[in-house]
């Protein structure tokens, strides 16, 4: 039997499960790659938004516009601005392209001038000669009032943003009236998202009917300064040129309006007075339709109404070069925030702060549309969530491999610990740095004999004796929630009270698994003895532990010692001297909830120790109740 000084467990993959188990820290290179790579792809995208240039991202800007403005809700136009429309009910009884419908024409744009609007813009092309009289009593009609009238760049046949020619009313209107464009600039859906102020059509640079009439109302100037337009106090941002940003503000109707029919009938000054009146087509299959965020069919008229709405004050959207730059550093921040999160956080943690950051950004974006500014939310998500995922995949990769390596290390571990200090050493690689003191139950157990044994046996035959014992071991004390710490040879040293669940009755658990295994072995003919000699020598002992690790950094042991350990193993040597099959101090039994019967005790002396120990022996265990 080996001296208890010599008793340990293998530890060689401390270092390897220590490195994988602890928080992957990565080298600064690491990092400045993972972040510069990020940076280098919203830059791709970054760049040319800067400049107004669309990059793929469009599309998808499109659809996160048309949320945030469902989102954040309609709003109300301003009050100046009222819509007359020639709708379903003022067309029944007259055709507008007849002369009927011109002179029906002629006599509403006189009503609302009696009703004593202030400027009228008319969204409706007069473009074709009708009968002399008729085309001179709506031009009568229309001097009656400042009045604008449609005109429309053709873009069919000409080079990219050039016009092949504009479509303007009759002569006769012009002279009555002055001319401006309704041109909207759509996205790939249909959706207005800017109106052209000043445009070069005809050779000419032409206004926005919208833009003419409102100052025309206001009678205030405009000046076009640092990539906005400036009327009066009211400065409005202006997004790649002269494009104004389009703010909608509702479903059709949102803007106030009153049926041309009901004009027809005579003048509605306490509605029209001081106001300035849009007038055009909402009827069914007449004029332009256009979808919006808020309705998939919206009259042109209406969107002409919102512009003019804008213009005079009422809300409006800011999107220009300074947002574009706040667009960009945005993108740009968030990919960078995203790429350290990842890199440095462990996967988990480092997924939940990106879903965070790219959530809040949402948020944040959505909070500024609701004020009026207009950022980008596409652009975040394309320059951050593609790298953010190609390095979240590569890190679930390579944590895999260190996962699965760990796995291999802790499943070697296994086989030279027992499974309760495997799985400690692999949640805690710092586990018993310093040792630490304990109450616990320590058994030892060797085989009688085994020499004469070996002799007979051979050596294989001796191997296959070995590898029983040690199976039996293994299975009575680790299923009894003991750990194996060594197996020396024909013996054996455990421990009862590692896993410091607060478990009362380890030392009831301990003599348990004694009996059983003296059981086994002497119900195997390999082990049982011809001459009554029991077939194992069995100790047990409670008392305090030193538990540590000895050894060197790439080797090391965890063992038990102190004076309990030693007198546990010194009562193998009384269980020979009794021919006992389990000898156990009388401490151990006072720990001990259910003391096994058919014991006998005495006091005996101990190899090495002053006075004597009261023992607990049983020679030949019949049962382990």
């Amino acid at each position: 039997m080996r001296s208890a000084g010599r008793t340990g467990a293998c530890a060689r993959c401390f270092p390897v499960l220590g490195a994988d188990a602890r928080p992957n820290v990565p080298f600064p290179a690491i990092l400045l790659a993972g972040v510069c790579a990020g940076l280098l792809w919203a830059a791709a995208f970054a760049v040319p938004h800067l400049s107004g240039m669309p990059v793929v991202s469009e599309t998808l800007e499109n659809r996160l516009t048309d949320l945030r403005y469902r989102l954040t809700g309609q709003r109300t136009p301003e009050p100046s601005v009222v819509l007359v429309a020639i709708d379903d009910r003022t067309l029944d009884g007259g055709s507008s392209a007849s002369a009927q419908g011109r002179d029906r024409l002629a006599r509403l744009i006189r009503n609302i001038s009696d009703s004593g609007a202030r400027t009228l813009a008319v969204d409706i092309l007069l473009t074709e000669a009708g009968d002399p009289d008729t085309d001179d009593a709506l031009a009568q009609a229309l001097r009656a009032i400042p009045t604008f009238l449609a005109s429309a760049a053709r873009f069919e046949g000409a080079p990219d943003g050039a016009t092949a020619g504009v479509l303007l009313p009759q002569p006769v209107f012009r002279q009555a009236a002055q001319i401006g464009l309704v041109n909207l600039s759509t996205d790939t859906g249909g959706i207005p998202r800017y109106i052209p102020l000043l445009l070069e059509a005809g050779g000419e640079i032409r206004p926005a009917m919208a833009l003419a009439a409102v100052l025309s109302y206001s009678g205030e100037k405009a000046s076009f300064d640092g990539g906005a337009l400036q009327i009066g106090s009211r400065r409005l941002p202006l997004d790649a040129g002269f494009n104004l940003p389009l703010r909608h503000l509702g479903p059709s109707g949102t803007v106030p309006g009153i049926s041309a029919a009901d004009l027809l009938r005579g003048p509605q000054p306490d509605r029209l007075k001081d106001r300035l009146v849009v007038l055009g087509y909402t009827a069914s299959g007449v004029g332009d339709r256009f979808p919006t965020p808020f309705d998939p069919s919206t009259p042109g008229v209406e969107i002409i109404a919102t512009t003019v709405s804008q213009l005079l004050g009422g809300p409006g959207l800011w999107r220009d070069d300074t947002t574009r730059v706040w667009d960009a550093g945005h993108a740009v921040l968030l990919t960078a925030a995203s790429m350290v999160a990842l890199i440095c956080l462990p996967l988990g943690a480092g997924a939940a702060v990106v879903a965070f950051l790219v959530a809040g950004s949402f948020a944040v974006i959505t909070g500024l549309f609701a004020t009026g500014i207009w950022m980008s939310a596409a652009l975040p998500l394309i320059c951050a969530v593609p790298p953010s995922l190609a390095c979240g995949g590569l890190r679930y990769r390579t944590e895999r491999r260190r996962a699965h390596r760990s796995e291999q290390a802790v499943r070697a571990l296994r086989r030279f610990q027992s499974p309760m200090l495997a799985d400690r050493i692999a949640r805690e690689p710092d586990y018993l740095l310093r040792p630490v003191t304990r109450d616990m139950q320590v058994f030892f157990v060797d085989l009688t004999g085994f020499t004469t044994l070996s002799q007979k046996l051979g050596s294989e035959g001796t191997r296959a004796l070995l590898s029983r014992f040690h199976s039996l071991v293994g299975e009575e004390i680790e299923g009894a929630g003991g750990s194996v710490l060594n197996y020396m040879g024909d013996g054996a040293l455990a421990v009862f009270g590692l896993a410091e669940t607060g478990e009362v009755h380890s030392a009831d658990a301990c003599i348990g698994a004694a009996l059983a295994l003296a059981q086994k072995l002497e119900a195997e003919d390999s082990f049982a003895r011809t001459d009554g000699t029991p077939a194992c020598r069995i100790g047990l002992h409670s008392g305090p532990v030193v538990l540590s690790r000895l050894g060197t950094d790439t080797h090391q042991q965890v063992t038990v010692s102190g004076d309990t350990v030693n007198l546990a193993s010194r009562l193998m040597e009384v269980a020979k001297e009794e021919r006992a099959a389990i000898v156990a101090s009388g401490e151990f039994m006072q720990n001990v909830m259910t003391p096994p019967g058919a014991a006998r005790s005495a006091q005996v002396r101990i190899r090495g120790r002053e006075g004597t120990v009261q023992v607990h022996a049983w020679t030949v265990p019949d049962n382990h109740s």
